[in-house]
């Protein structure tokens, strides 16, 4: 089966051999980041969801670490910071990767938008209001 990403390089291949000037061509474009828009929805989610995870593997860790350290309020949070600065770092890794799907997806909705009015001037022109 093919993986998510290596579907998205092939469509945008495929986007790649396409005429922006033809209407034919522009409307296969559009359709196909209609896929494209799809699937990096689906990658959002799915990196998400691995960021909402690993905040909570991080607020396991404080917790954890919290109860089993001794000494002071003050040196149990430190404690507890420091046992779980590795999962803060794979959290924040998780939300830079979910945050660039969401981009990806912004962007492709964006030009989904771009290729409609590109459109709509082709018809325009040649209906001669332009």
């Amino acid at each position: 089966m093919e993986k998510p990403e290596e579907k998205l390089m092939a469509l945008y291949s495929q986007c790649e051999k396409l005429d922006n000037a033809l209407p034919a061509d522009l409307l296969k474009k559009m359709e196909l980041y209609g896929q494209i828009f799809e699937l990096t929805g689906k990658l959002h989610a799915m990196a998400l969801g691995d960021w909402k995870r690993a905040e909570a593997i991080r607020r396991e860790k404080l917790a954890t670490s919290y109860k089993a350290a001794d000494g002071t309020v003050k040196d149990k949070e430190m404690e507890a910071e420091a046992q779980a600065a590795q999962a803060r770092q794979a959290e924040a890794d998780a939300e830079e990767e979910a945050t660039r799907w969401r981009n990806a997806k912004d962007s492709t909705s964006e030009q989904i938008q771009l290729f409609k009015i590109m459109l709509r001037d082709m018809k325009d022109l040649n209906n001669g209001k332009i």
